[in-house]
């Protein structure tokens, strides 16, 4: 296995599309837990369901609130929004295992016409 094989197969363990998550919300049964990175304003004009509020430079001080023993989705704006892979990389450094980056945020979430909380 090359370097590239290597890198990209460990990086799709820790990114999900937002179908795929929709199917884990489905199938996951309570085991997953979704986390909106965006901030407050932005979560009120809509989140997806079931995501809990925790921007991004509330993370440090609020980790203690989320399981370890269960799949932490992250998600934030849209592609370039670089809010949800350093808070999936904090909690990684905080001993969470299960952490999965919701690839497109958002702004993907919604284009694929998934429903939306307000």
């Amino acid at each position: 296995m090359n370097d590239a094989e290597k890198h990209f197969g460990e990086k799709l363990k820790f990114q999900i599309d937002p179908t795929g998550l929709e199917h884990a919300i489905k199938e996951g049964k309570g085991d997953c837990v979704i986390v909106d990175v965006r901030g407050r304003n932005a979560y009120k004009d809509g989140h997806i369901p079931g995501a809990i509020d925790i921007p991004i430079e509330e993370l440090s001080g609020r980790m203690g609130a989320l399981p370890k023993d269960k799949t932490i989705y992250i998600y934030c704006y849209n592609i370039v929004c670089f809010r949800a892979p350093k808070a999936a990389y904090a909690l990684a450094q905080n001993g969470f295992e299960h952490v999965v980056e919701v690839f497109g945020g958002y702004e993907e979430w919604q284009r694929r016409g998934h429903p939306v909380d307000k």
